[in-house]
């Protein structure tokens, strides 16, 4: 019911955008001199419809037209049709609000022996004046681009900030090449995005896009700025797993306020954090704007606080408190500890992801939170925590995702730990072998998950990890041979309760050890068998081992994802002028891009299953509106620059082939024949209801998984 308004709004500016193309048909079919019968907003049945001298009527007015007259409008001479008092054009709303047209004397999409030798019809009247017809619906939806473009650039359009957050580990962005050796490898966070091979960058999405459509095993040129210095890097777009496009593997940059959307989401993440937030009245919308008596604007400030406090608490002021505006509250925060980032690089441990874990032992893998409408809602729980996917046991947070993903379409027998009792479970998977289930790793726990013996660390600050391409190297945890599902209880005598306990312990150890020294550590390891054995383990810490370790480094104990992103305004400034150029540019910038994603589908590098019909449009659009109107109008434009583009194809029923049809009578001096116009007809039809299908089946696959 929230989104109930949006989908309405976006509904009518989508009915809009049809009513201005069809328009762009009608008022040129006037100035040509056709006759124009019909002017219909929608498909399908007739709800309500006027014609002069019917008047306004549900249903419609034709119908009227036959029972008193006993023919329709359209097979009425002009003289016949103005001593019956009849308008000449009938206007119609359809039952479905995603079409329309315009019926002229002559001319009937799907039907093209449907031609007349009447003066006023579309078959006689000149070739140049029915290319005009014929482009003109596609000339007014660019030039409503232009126009929807233009408001928004004067009013201004809030969008992320080309900034980068986030970086994924081992990704391109993470392994991105500077092309000044004397720049350390990889993208970081902070950097904003100035240039894609020349082309400039003004948003975030406008990175996303450049990376999905690039083109495929070929590096993109990055220019960045870095603490007011201009640096060029290069990066090979890889496929995102979960998106199915190209992408180089960052997030945008956060700001310092709190999330207001979705606010129980924010409030339920905040809580498990407990850092006694919403018991000071920090919750969402609430901003951090002074960090340790700095000023902070950035999630980038606070991370960069966080990495150099060396744990001890930072004092940060929040202001908004208790959704209260102005009101301000201070809260010590204590940085959090972060794990290596461990890639297997053994064969036979390879890993779809990079898990989280210290010297190669890692966490399990739990339920963080069950998607609405998964097909394991009631088979998981939020909590679960997984002793068994498939054959694997003691699976990592990248097994487990490697074991749903190779498996679509299946039941996955898997063993879960719920509330201290292991209980057995099917588990549904989808086409894509997902269970729609978001996990986390179990770091309160203290079983321990399979070990990666033998990995490839990435890490774009360290001179010590190795290059991810090449280099691999044994970890500590070979020599332990820990049975997975097995837990350390202690190290070196030191009582170990979980896993963050393990870390803080080694991170301690290694602090306390001299560089380029190498030191044995002894282990209490406990099996889980029922009986429980304990056994006694001692594994070497080399002066690398123990240097990765000391090289680890604190994090906001707030996770970044809960915190508004940093905005950019696209805006003229007031000039409408500027906004009129502004939106000139935005209006080829889209054309291209429409274009280029052809090029990309054909090309494999965008996948088919990324389209959108009618019903993604609309579903998209919905959560735009909540964006704000001038975001919404944004969003229009693009539609209609899409709109446009579409029509000029040259399928057989829509406009890019009709002009095509015109153009081969232009040059021969008749027009193709009825039955090859028929034939092309079906065969367009054809294309365009498997379009239809097709991205109708990606829309509702989209709403549902």
């Amino acid at each position: 019911m929230t989104a109930s308004s949006g989908f309405l709004l976006v509904l009518l500016g989508f009915g809009f955008l049809i009513f201005i193309h069809e328009l762009g048909h009608f008022l040129a079919a006037k100035w040509a001199g056709i006759r124009a019968d019909g002017f219909a907003i929608g498909m399908g049945p007739c709800l309500a419809s006027y014609r002069k001298g019917i008047g306004f009527c549900f249903g419609s007015a034709d119908a009227k037209v036959v029972r008193q007259h006993g023919k329709r409008p359209i097979e009425m001479g002009d003289a016949e049709r103005i001593r019956n008092g009849l308008g000449e054009t009938e206007y119609s709303l359809r039952a479905l609000p995603l079409g329309g047209y315009v019926r002229m004397l002559g001319q009937e999409d799907g039907n093209p022996g449907a031609t007349s030798s009447e003066a006023r019809s579309f078959s006689t009247a000149p070739i140049p004046k029915r290319a005009v017809v014929i482009l003109a619906g596609i000339a007014a939806n660019l030039a409503l681009a232009v126009v929807l473009f233009l408001v928004a650039f004067l009013a201004g359009v809030r969008f992320p900030a080309p900034t980068v957050g986030d970086v994924e580990v081992g990704s391109p962005a993470a392994l991105a090449e500077p092309a000044d050796p004397t720049h350390s490898i990889g993208l970081r966070p902070g950097d904003q995005v100035l240039s894609i091979d020349g082309s400039e960058v003004k948003t975030f999405i406008d990175l996303r896009v450049a990376s999905a459509m690039a083109k495929p095993e070929t590096p993109m040129s990055i220019e960045v700025l870095r603490g007011g210095e201009r640096m060029v890097y290069t990066a090979t777009p890889t496929k995102n797993a979960s998106s199915g496009l190209l992408s180089i593997g960052v997030d945008p940059a956060r700001g310092s306020t709190l999330a207001s959307e979705p606010p129980e989401v924010v409030i339920d993440a905040l809580a498990e954090i407990d850092l006694n937030l919403a018991k000071n009245g920090i919750g969402p919308g609430s901003r951090l704007t002074i960090l340790d008596g700095k000023p902070i604007t950035t999630f980038a400030e606070l991370a960069a606080a966080a990495r150099g406090s060396n744990g001890a608490p930072l004092i940060a002021t929040w202001t908004n408190v208790d959704g209260t505006p102005g009101t301000t509250r201070e809260i010590a925060l204590t940085p959090v500890l972060n794990f290596e980032s461990l890639r297997a690089a053994d064969a036979g441990q390879a890993s779809t992801g990079v898990d989280a874990g210290i010297i190669g032992l890692a966490p399990l893998s739990r339920v963080r939170l069950i998607v609405p409408g998964s097909r394991n809602l009631e088979i998981l729980r939020a909590g679960d925590v997984f002793l068994r996917v498939g054959t694997v046991y003691g699976p990592r947070v990248s097994e487990v995702m490697k074991t749903f993903r190779a498996t679509p379409n299946a039941s996955i027998p898997a063993l879960v730990l719920r509330d201290g009792v292991e209980v057995a479970v099917e588990l549904k998977t989808d086409s894509e072998g997902r269970v729609g289930v978001y996990l986390e790793p179990a770091f309160d726990l203290p079983r321990l998950a399979r070990a990666v013996d033998r990995v490839s660390i990435a890490t774009a600050d360290s001179d010590l990890a190795p290059t991810p391409s090449t280099d691999s190297f044994d970890t500590p945890a070979k020599e332990l041979e820990i049975v997975p599902l097995g837990m350390i209880v202690s190290m070196n005598g030191q009582p170990i309760a979980d896993f963050r306990a393990l870390r803080d312990a080694l991170f301690s150890l290694a602090n306390a050890t001299p560089a380029e020294t190498a030191i044995d550590v002894r282990f209490e390891l406990r099996d889980p068998s029922p009986e429980a054995s304990t056994t006694v383990a001692t594994t070497t810490l080399t002066s690398d081992d123990l240097a990765r370790i000391r090289t680890l480094e604190f994090s906001f104990p707030i996770p970044e994802t809960l915190f508004d992103p940093e905005f950019t305004v696209l805006s003229a400034g007031g000039d409408p002028l500027r906004a009129i150029t502004m939106g000139f540019r935005q209006t080829v910038v889209m054309i291209e891009q429409v274009f280029l994603t052809i090029d990309r589908v054909s090309r494999g590098s965008v996948g088919v299953d990324q389209l959108q019909g009618p019903v993604g449009i609309l579903h998209t659009g919905t959560q735009v509106a909540s964006e704000g109107p001038m975001f919404m109008v944004f969003f229009l434009a693009m539609i209609s620059v899409n709109l446009a583009v579409v029509n000029l194809l040259p399928i057989p029923i829509a406009d890019g082939g009709l002009f095509l049809f015109l153009v081969y009578e232009k040059l021969r001096g008749r027009p193709p024949s009825i039955a090859f116009q028929n034939a092309a007809a079906m065969a367009g039809i054809a294309l365009v209801a498997g379009l239809f299908l097709l991205t109708f089946y990606n829309d509702i696959g989209r709403l549902f998984s």
